[in-house]
């Protein structure tokens, strides 16, 4: 998309939203919130031709998820779609989550994209599964679940350099969180309380420890001169 199109269409979207917020403010209109729906999903749509037309802008897929996930959300409960109150904010996070991996989709580098990606997909189902099962147990496992998945696809996906093997780690923790919850071992996960944390500070001790020790090796003052090359004192001399 052009940079004067991309302008034009954002100074209309703004055009838009301010009637919107005026008309609202005033009292002249009563159907605003469908007329807000569509906006969102004009917004995202606008996003989403930016980055499936211009490469170098691939945060462009973040908004547009956002908000088309938004924009599905406000209509659906203006149209009264019975459910809606309790399942449609699943498509306000599966529209975030599908942004980011459209982020790592373009470009594998991006595998940070992946967490955020992985954390709000997995809210999205434990908001569907909630609201379906009425479950908090089987949601908070599926949590869990979702977000060792989420690690371990980090572990294992492509990242464009070497592979994130740091990543099975926290995997390993949240998926044996999951299994503590779904056995209700409450002893052992009062323990894990305890452990969590003290496993955090340790890895964040050993990260600084290697940074530290790699700056300690690493020369001050660049490589040494090679046997043919000549110092500035002795071309002096």
């Amino acid at each position: 998309m052009p940079r004067r199109t991309a302008t034009i269409v954002l100074g209309t979207l703004l055009l838009v939203a301010g009637v919107l917020l005026l008309l609202e403010a005033t009292g002249l209109m009563g159907a605003v919130g469908v007329l807000w729906g569509l906006l969102f999903l004009a917004a995202g749509a606008a996003f989403a031709v930016l980055y499936g037309t211009d490469p170098s802008k691939w945060w462009a897929a973040i908004p547009a998820g956002t908000l088309l996930g938004l924009g599905l959300l406000v209509l659906l409960d203006e149209a009264g779609v019975p459910g809606s109150q309790q399942w449609g904010g699943a498509l306000f996070l599966g529209g975030g989550g599908a942004g980011f991996a459209a982020v790592y989709l373009r470009d594998h580098r991006r595998w940070w994209a992946l967490i955020p990606a992985g954390v709000l997909i997995t809210l999205a189902l434990q908001a569907l599964l909630t609201a379906a099962a009425q479950e908090e147990q089987a949601g908070g496992v599926l949590f869990f679940v979702g977000l060792a998945v989420t690690f371990a696809l980090v572990a294992v996906l492509p990242t464009g350099a070497a592979r994130n093997r740091w990543a099975w780690i926290p995997a390993a923790a949240l998926a044996l969180l999951a299994a503590l919850i779904a056995l209700e071992a409450t002893v052992l996960l009062s323990a894990v309380s305890y452990l969590w944390p003290l496993a955090l500070i340790a890895a964040g001790g050993y990260l600084i420890v290697q940074a530290l020790r790699r700056r300690h090796d690493t020369p001050e003052h660049g490589p040494a001169p090679g046997p043919g090359s000549t110092s500035n004192a002795a071309r002096d001399r």
